[in-house]
């Protein structure tokens, strides 16, 4: 099988784990014996390897995913008309049976539209985001601010620089992330019931080797992932501070990633305020590579999202690597995690809650050793990398074969 895959950034110059788990499959799948080329956007492309089957040429609505300027807007009509021109000639040149679309964001929706109209029903999505609700990066930031601008903004988009396709994508062919993630997708009425169904994400359990000691009576917290007020990385800092000074004394946190250089000043200044500064370490970002050696040293992730978050695959780390996870019950989260039996549930923002629950944990070595063993059980039996492969894969084939009956179908008729 031939497969294209589509995605708004690409390895090694990714912006988070979803472009990493993107190339991931394509590599699976053609370890498989199939034959795959990524098409992405040519953000940073000077910096990448030269790559045979990895095209960087597609333009993004705004420099990056934060940088926007007033005067892409002017250029919008013909990033778009040279995006379908990129779509076009890969597709004929490429000839694919398959078109898988993933990260989409900042993208413009037209990439998606002229992947459906060159290879009509066999075009699937893999959705872990909320970017076919969310308004593009143009009307998202001439709706911002006041009353004139936002007029600006109207008068622009309608004359000068309206986007070349208006319809909507048709999304036949939908997997998404969680059960969570499919149902806000079908109530915002993006997708339908029937075209869309659940594939959860997954990791390769073999790379995370249990070997925390649950019978040490210190604790070594660890959070892991984008710096952002959504992320609630405050809230493990507040925390600390709450603990009694003889648990605080037994308590390490570590908090890797990067973020936008006024949060991580924040979270700075934090802990200096509250008195942790010694017991808190900002590490920043580490390689991928580097993870399965960062979780053997730590005891406890922290998954503090304030926002729905679709499914983490830290998450799914953590648990193969013997820790517990402490999380908030927000979007996806409790389709992995269960409060009392694999982890421990904590409410959004709330630092006295999560102080209680790493007082339990420290005090209760044998809470900790029944989570580890129920969690590494939970991934192996539900969030593998292989078992995830197995069912994309199983669904390309699905949608090959019934893609060209249609066509044929039409044909006839």
């Amino acid at each position: 099988m031939r497969i294209l895959l589509i995605s708004n950034y690409y390895p090694p110059l990714e912006i988070g784990g979803w472009e990493q788990l993107a190339r991931d499959v394509a590599d699976a799948l053609s370890a498989r014996g199939h034959t795959t080329t990524a098409l992405t956007s040519r953000h940073r492309a000077a910096e990448a390897p030269d790559e045979p089957q990895v095209c960087r040429a597609l333009h993004l609505e705004s420099l990056d995913h934060v940088h926007y300027h007033p005067s892409y807007l002017l250029s919008r009509r013909r990033h778009e008309a040279e995006n379908i021109r990129i779509m076009t000639d890969t597709v004929r040149r490429f000839q694919p049976d398959v078109i898988f679309i993933n990260g989409m964001w900042n993208l413009p929706v037209s990439v998606a539209q002229t992947a459906e109209t060159l290879l009509p029903h066999r075009v699937v999505y893999y959705i872990a985001s909320y970017w076919p609700l969310e308004a593009d990066a143009h009307s998202a930031y001439w709706r911002e601010g006041g009353p004139v601008k936002r007029l600006l903004g109207q008068v622009m988009t309608r004359t000068l620089a309206r986007p070349v396709r208006r319809d909507a994508p048709a999304f036949e062919h939908v997997l998404c992330v969680s059960e969570f993630m499919r149902r806000q997708l079908i109530d915002g009425g993006a997708v339908s019931p029937e075209n869309s169904r659940v594939v959860f994400n997954g990791i390769n359990p073999d790379l995370f080797t249990p070997s925390a000691d649950a019978s040490s009576d210190t604790l070594r917290l660890l959070y892991a992932g984008r710096l952002a007020p959504a992320k609630g990385v405050h809230t493990a800092i507040e925390a600390l501070a709450l603990l009694p000074p003889e648990h605080r004394a037994r308590v390490t946190l570590s908090i890797v990633g990067s973020g936008a250089a006024a949060y991580t000043a924040r979270l700075e200044a934090l802990r200096q305020a509250l008195g942790v500064a010694d017991a808190v370490t900002l590490r920043g970002q580490v390689p991928r590579e580097e993870m399965p050696s960062i979780l053997a040293a730590h005891d406890v992730l922290l998954l503090l999202s304030i926002w729905e978050e679709p499914l983490a695959r830290m998450t799914q780390e953590a648990m193969a690597a013997g820790l517990t996870v402490i999380g908030t019950p927000t979007g996806g989260t409790p389709e992995i995690l269960a409060d009392g039996e694999n982890g421990l549930w904590v409410q959004p923002d709330n630092p006295a809650q999560l102080a209680e629950r790493v007082t339990f944990l420290l005090d209760n070595p044998s809470a900790r050793e029944k989570f580890a063993v129920a969690a590494r059980r939970t991934v192996l039996k539900k969030f593998t990398f292989h078992r995830m492969v197995d069912e994309i894969e199983t669904y390309f084939t699905a949608i090959q074969s019934a893609g060209a009956e249609k066509l044929s179908t039409g044909a006839t008729q």
